[in-house]
């Protein structure tokens, strides 16, 4: 639990715009919107993903006690990826090939290599355990402020996502070029009187 250890590494929003009169309800219905569901093993979707409770990571439901903590919320994205490793598949499959052709006097067609494959395939599916990673997520109502401890871009964009999808809002990168205007990032650009020559020689012809 990254949060209660004190780790740094995460990415920071701020809410753009007002937020509603009962920010808890509208809180707890975006997570609720977007809860987490487990993989069908019987299905055919490798990954899934969705928020959880922070302290039950293994818990899609959300208490107002399980979820705030004066004016801050915490709560959890999980992660959840099934994978069948192929060269079991492939081991399977060429034993089960071997008995066939053994059994029928010829080697199996490609229809039935197929299917037989997918067989397998289902079989070690339902026999396997996803691989779990669960992400903390905390968000300041005073300040309008949202973390989320991750630094896999895909995941931060998948929660930032479902967010704000669910709350209505629009969350900015919390970067120094997202604090500024364009006139002020303008006068922080290098000059010649930081650079001298070296940063003219750069410049390209009929450059500013």
């Amino acid at each position: 639990m990254p949060i209660r250890r004190g780790a740094l590494s995460f990415a920071r929003f701020r809410l753009d715009g007002s937020l509603p009169r009962d920010t808890r309800r509208w809180l707890l219905k975006a997570l609720e919107a977007r809860a987490f569901e487990g993989i069908d093993p019987k299905g055919e979707e490798d990954r899934a993903s969705g928020f959880v409770s922070l302290e039950q990571p293994e818990v899609a439901e959300f208490g107002a006690g399980e979820v705030f903590r004066g004016m801050s919320a915490l709560f959890a994205w999980r992660v959840e990826k099934l994978r069948v490793p192929s060269q079991v598949i492939r081991t399977q499959l060429a034993e089960w090939a071997q008995a066939f052709e053994q059994k029928n006097g010829r080697a199996p067609g490609r229809r039935e290599k197929t299917e037989q494959k997918d067989a397998i395939r289902r079989a070690l599916r339902s026999k396997t355990e996803p691989g779990v990673k669960v992400f903390d997520v905390s968000l300041d109502l005073a300040a309008k402020e949202l973390q989320i401890w991750a630094t896999t871009r895909s995941v931060v964009e998948e929660v930032t996502e479902a967010l704000e999808s669910g709350l209505e809002v629009r969350l900015v990168p919390c970067v120094p070029a997202s604090q500024v205007d364009a006139e002020t990032l303008d006068r922080l650009a290098p000059t010649t009187e930081l650079f001298g020559d070296e940063l003219a020689t750069r410049r390209p012809e009929g450059g500013a």
